[in-house]
């Protein structure tokens, strides 16, 4: 692995999600779309400050096998479940500990993202670690005005 891999304890929190099996070409359309839907419903002022939000790939997103993606927007309280839509649901993530590294706007485009992604589990079978969750990425920095150069998010492996 080219770039430092570090490893952090994350709480437990709440959050509001959508779930969908997509093919690599629907991704960065259902992504959009969840980011947008999600904010729409997260409660609070986002200027006292909300954990970033975040995106599971529950099972091999290839460009031969579509993927089961989850969008999460982590929440502060409690929300009523019952003005959301179908296809928003409210739970909760475990705390866990995981190992990261971060990476730029470029980085995150098909098929580069898969290189990372494989370099990153090697890194952890030769450091002993295993695996035990869906990797996620967690999006910190504004999309919209981060350079593709730029770091945008952490890609994540939960781990023993």
């Amino acid at each position: 692995m080219d770039r430092p891999v570090k490893i952090r304890q994350v709480d437990a929190c709440h959050v509001i999600s959508m779930t969908r099996v997509v093919s690599i070409d629907e991704l960065d359309p259902f992504m959009d779309e969840a980011f947008k839907a999600l904010e729409r419903f997260a409660p609070g002022d986002p200027a006292l400050g909300k954990d970033s939000p975040f995106v599971f790939y529950h099972d091999g997103l290839t460009a031969d096998h579509d993927g089961t993606v989850e969008v999460c927007q982590p929440i502060q309280g409690s929300i009523d479940d019952s003005v959301l839509p179908e296809d928003v649901t409210v739970r909760t993530v475990e705390a866990h500990r995981e190992a990261w590294v971060t990476v730029t706007k470029a980085e995150l485009e098909y098929p580069d993202i898969d290189e990372i992604y494989d370099d990153f589990e090697a890194w952890l079978e030769e450091a002993g670690m295993v695996r035990n969750g869906a990797p996620r990425e967690v999006y910190w920095a504004n999309w919209d005005t981060t350079g593709m150069e730029e770091p945008v998010c952490d890609v994540c492996f939960p781990i023993a």
